[in-house]
């Protein structure tokens, strides 16, 4: 049976602003890294007390989550599975991945390590997928200009997911992605056709924002190689 997607899964897809957008993705996240993989439950013993229904939540992921592969652990499928469900876990860590500071990040960096461990075990797709922000954010992404994301982004294969949480006056990035993480066999939300950009990601503007019917700003951006 389809889901129904809720109203409040705009925050996944779109940002607020073009000032959320840039503090979500000005300063790298260090730290996580080179931090042990832990089960799901230990990663967010720091939190645990933070929001209410947490281990309930953690449960029903490892209940409901795939685990009809190897390719995961039974943990990494559920960190996916957690991370997408419509449930205040999200919403808070959602939240402060999207602030500048960084060092709020710090009691999450247990779950970010299991998380991108999972992330990095999946395929690496070259795919366009899209991503919106509410208001004009044409200013910010000069043709030829060069961003690099440095918070966990995701983006949906199916614009329509995305446009369905624009307002009147918006951005939609339609993003040739190189590395993009396909996570909907894991998602609760699989209808959502969720591509993850992992911190890091870096972009270039293709040519310049396109102005469609005067109320939606299509910005084409390209993925690049770290390394390059």
């Amino acid at each position: 049976m389809t889901q129904q997607l809720p109203s409040n899964r705009s925050e996944r897809f779109v940002n607020s602003g073009i000032k959320e957008l840039q503090e979500a993705n000005r300063n790298p996240i260090y730290g996580y890294q080179h931090l042990p993989v832990l089960p799901l439950e230990e990663t967010l013993q720091s939190v645990v007390t933070l929001i209410p229904g947490l281990m309930v939540y953690i449960a029903l992921a490892k209940e409901n989550c795939y685990q009809q592969q190897t390719t995961l652990t039974l943990d990494e499928s559920a960190a996916i599975y957690l991370y997408t469900m419509g449930t205040p876990f999200y919403s808070c860590l959602n939240k402060l991945l999207r602030t500048e500071n960084r060092n709020n990040l710090k009691p999450w960096f247990s779950f970010l390590k299991l998380f991108i461990s999972a992330l990095d075990k999946l395929p690496s797709l070259v795919i366009n997928v899209w991503r919106g922000v509410v208001g004009d954010a044409a200013s910010a992404f000069i043709g030829d200009s060069e961003h690099t994301w440095w918070s966990v982004n995701s983006c949906s294969r199916n614009p329509e997911v995305v446009k369905m949480y624009l307002g009147e006056t918006s951005t939609l990035f339609t993003i040739d992605a190189i590395e993009g993480k396909d996570i909907t066999l894991y998602s609760n939300f699989s209808q959502e056709e969720e591509v993850i950009l992992k911190p890091g990601t870096r972009l270039r503007v293709k040519v310049q924002p396109l102005n469609y019917l005067d109320r939606l700003l299509i910005v084409p951006l390209q993925e690049k190689y770290k390394n390059r």
